[in-house]
């Protein structure tokens, strides 16, 4: 073996890592771990494109951008290899170990979900890649499912929550909140002749959309929090022909425009709904601070 190819020895986590739950926590953990104990690199194999968007044309809502997911692995330690799922679909399952796992990235250990699955349409799972991984001398950990109130954590169960304005159950989940992240763009600065001036943010299309309606936020600008009352929606009074993330920041005066502030969603107090007048808007505005002001 040359010195390059032991250079390039690492440990590799196995997954799609869409949103990098709790469930996915344990696979990275393990895999960090490993890498330590045996001085090896520590990676993350994610591919292109997330396997049903290609094979079925489904659109699946993200819960993090690829890049929030590659900034965050990298801040974790990890190296990234993105492969080409269009390259490999076709790859018996010891094609795409001998290729990727072993010529490709090194591989001197193997991290995976319990249901993690691999090779043309799926054949092979966590069991196969094991009987693989013994077979050639290498290391492979398989992490059992992770549950709360007896429902696996998943991806799909954190979309469905958000869908129905159940940010906290996201949040257990996700082992954060869920955050709209991105720049403040101008608004028709409406809500800052009410006396409630705020941040518009797009949602990336990308995105999973949380349910439509009023939550209670955490606002981070510049490194510091502030309490946040956030819509998300279309905005009915003012018939918005997109959806996007409007947030009244309390206690904060400042001009922050063309910034990157991140919203997290705490709470849902309400759903979206259509005012009669300004004032009858202005009035609820105030109830929802005082209620956000009031959930120390």
């Amino acid at each position: 073996m040359t010195d390059e190819k032991l250079n390039n020895a690492c440990a590799v986590a196995l997954g799609n890592f869409d949103g990098l739950h709790i469930g996915h926590k344990t696979v990275l953990k393990s895999t960090m771990e490993i890498a330590k104990k045996h001085n090896l690199e520590a990676k993350v194999m994610l591919f292109d494109i997330h396997p049903k968007e290609f094979l079925f044309s489904e659109k699946l809502p993200r819960l993090m951008t690829d890049a929030e997911i590659e900034k965050s692995l990298t801040a974790m330690g990890f190296g990234i290899c993105r492969v080409s799922f269009k390259e490999i679909m076709n790859y018996s399952c010891e094609e795409f170990f001998e290729k990727i796992l072993i010529e490709k990235l090194g591989a001197k250990a193997v991290c995976c979900g319990f249901n993690y699955s691999f090779g043309k349409n799926g054949t092979g799972n966590s069991e196969t890649l094991k009987e693989l991984c013994e077979e050639n001398g290498i290391e492979c950990n398989v992490s059992e499912p992770v549950s709360i109130d007896g429902m696996t954590v998943s991806s799909t169960a954190i979309r469905n929550f958000l869908l129905n304005g159940e940010v906290q159950k996201a949040a257990q989940m996700l082992g954060r909140n869920y955050a709209i992240c991105g720049e403040v763009m101008d608004g028709d600065k409406r809500g800052r002749t009410m006396g409630f001036p705020t941040a518009n943010q797009r949602i990336d299309d990308a995105l999973a959309v949380p349910k439509f309606g009023v939550y209670e936020t955490l606002v981070t600008v510049d490194g510091k929090k502030f309490k946040g009352v956030t819509n998300i929606g279309i905005r009915p009074t003012f018939l918005a022909e997109k959806a996007l993330s409007e947030t009244h920041i309390i206690d904060f005066s400042g001009d922050i425009y063309r910034k990157d502030i991140t919203v997290e969603l705490v709470r849902f107090l309400r759903p979206e709904r259509q005012f009669g007048s300004l004032l009858k808007l202005k009035e609820q505005l105030e109830k929802d601070i005082q209620e956000v002001r009031g959930n120390v």
